[in-house]
């Protein structure tokens, strides 16, 4: 007897996944074929990003050991990804500080610290790049990067601060703001050699600002 009412509900259940299908089946196989679709495109982009990927830094490479590499390397970035431009860019600028021109490569990091496709690490390496070729730097150009504590590019950006404010604007008192960051906590897995500049460069900036309070003692004094 229990045979008999297994059958029954076995048929039950049967009779009720086909009236489902029979109600649904079209959505069911959207729903596969969707499934499909994304997992092969899915798989599809994402090998024929990584062989454009390989194909663009193979540019790259090509146009450096070029007969004039600044030429090759323009050439690559007018027809390439948000990556391999930055890098192909600040590569030309490379160049350029090596032949002398200066003002050339400044306007090339200048060209990848504006451009927001750019991945951010290379914007902010771009921004202090600009800033110690430039003829006429702004510590302005460092403001997006110094806010920015994730930056592996903030602690070298505090240091050209630091510099441009003591020596554009001879604000000592200013110069040691950006370098009291060094003695925090955070600052432990800051470079050794970062480090040092920071405590030398303190060094310097504390004697001025010393010298400047007992001139100003001084004046007074002489004007009594």
């Amino acid at each position: 007897m229990s045979d008999i009412f297994r059958e029954v509900d076995e048929a039950l259940q049967q009779d009720k996944m086909l009236a489902i299908w029979n109600e649904y089946k079209n959505t069911i196989i959207a729903a596969i074929i969707i499934v499909l679709v994304t997992s092969t495109a899915t798989s599809m982009y994402k090998n024929w990003d990584a062989k454009r990927n390989a194909a663009e830094t193979q540019r790259l490479l090509s146009a450096l050991d070029a007969e004039d590499p600044q030429a090759a390397i323009q050439d690559v970035v007018k027809d390439t990804r948000k990556n391999h431009k930055a890098i192909g860019l600040m590569s030309a600028a490379h160049l350029n500080l090596k032949n002398g021109n200066k003002e050339e490569a400044a306007k090339l990091y200048q060209q990848v610290a504006e451009d927001k496709k750019s991945p951010r690490n290379l914007r902010d390496l771009a921004r202090i790049l600009f800033v110690q070729n430039t003829d006429t730097p702004d510590i302005k150009t460092l403001q997006p990067l110094l806010s920015n504590d994730k930056s592996p590019w903030v602690w070298h950006a505090r240091l050209e601060a630091a510099a441009l404010t003591a020596h554009d604007k001879a604000d000592y008192q200013g110069a040691l703001y950006y370098l009291k960051k060094f003695e925090t906590d955070r600052a432990q897995y800051v470079p050794t050699t970062l480090k040092q500049r920071a405590k030398a460069l303190s060094h310097v900036y504390s004697l001025k600002v010393k010298m400047e309070e007992k001139a100003k003692i001084q004046t007074s004094a002489d004007g009594e």
